[in-house]
């Protein structure tokens, strides 16, 4: 059963979703990961983690569409990627090239290079949305105020419902 609760992640690469879409199309229920670019790591769901059992939904817009959610997904996993064993990592990083090459491997460094970047996130069931909505559909939980689409540039997320939900 979904968590009420939603993450929003703010611009990642249509490449990166089409790759895992192509895969998922292919194997339906098949795991993928998503590395969103920061040093911060997701305090929620680092304390509660999401599971197979218990998912949390995912929003996604596009770096050429910020203002827009045009994919969701379920969050089935986090990981903060300082604490992978080295055999994990080592599989892990297999299945990241072979299935997401654009992607490459397990990457440390954050956007710009400035400290690590920490998030793994394992998804199932992405899907490009039929009817795009505008991120001013979702209200942060954070303080009730709808998100802005007033967007410039790709990074960060919140946690996030649904208006009316």
């Amino acid at each position: 059963m979904l968590k009420h609760e939603a993450l929003f992640i703010n611009g990642i690469y249509d490449e990166v979703l089409k790759e895992i879409l192509d895969v998922q199309f292919a194997l339906p229920e098949h795991l993928m990961y998503l590395q969103p670019y920061s040093s911060r790591n997701m305090t929620k769901l680092k304390a509660d983690p999401p599971t197979v059992e218990e998912p949390i939904r995912l929003y996604i817009s596009i770096t050429s569409d910020l203002a827009t959610i045009r994919y969701q997904a379920e969050i089935v996993g986090w990981e903060d990627k300082r604490t992978l064993s080295s055999l994990k990592r080592t599989v892990l990083e297999r299945v990241i090239k072979a299935l997401q090459p654009g992607e490459g491997t397990i990457y440390d460094a954050a956007k710009g290079g400035s400290g690590e970047s920490v998030n793994l996130l394992t998804i199932r069931r992405l899907q490009m949305l039929d009817k795009p909505f505008s991120v001013t559909e979702l209200v942060k939980t954070s303080n009730s105020e709808p998100l802005s689409d007033n967007r410039s540039t790709s990074g960060g997320w919140s946690y996030v419902v649904q208006r009316g939900m």
